[in-house]
């Protein structure tokens, strides 16, 4: 038995739903582009909420408007807090659909609005 006292801090992430009717939630998780995400990382870090969407080469980026000729499928918002580890690229989950709050999402746009019309509601 260990009788000394030990100290641990214990972080929660922020909290980016309105509430949870209707999740849904991309089956499997998704692999990020550890590379693409670095600068959007916040402490090591790529934050719940970020806007993603489906690269061609099968990786999530981190949200961008289209041009006209291109596409953004798989469009949604990084599920969990993950942890970004140089020269790897971490699985998470991707929120598909639900009641996120605008104001504490990170990259969200018109077009990442657009491209979730339905699925992602911001404006209840």
């Amino acid at each position: 038995m260990n009788l000394k006292p030990r100290k641990e801090t214990i972080v929660g992430q922020k909290e980016f739903l309105r509430n949870s009717v209707g999740l849904q939630f991309k089956t499997a998780g998704a692999t990020l582009d550890g590379a693409a995400f670095a600068d959007v990382a916040e402490d090591g870090y790529v934050k719940a909420g970020t806007a993603t969407y489906l690269g061609e080469d099968g990786l999530y980026l981190p949200w961008t408007d289209a041009s006209e000729e291109e596409t953004r499928e798989g469009a949604g918002l990084v599920a969990h807090d993950t942890k970004l580890i140089s020269g790897s690229n971490p699985i998470t989950g991707i929120l598909a659909a639900g009641h996120p709050l605008e104001k504490k999402c990170i990259g969200v746009t018109e077009g990442f609005k657009e491209a979730t019309k339905g699925r992602l509601v911001f404006d209840i």
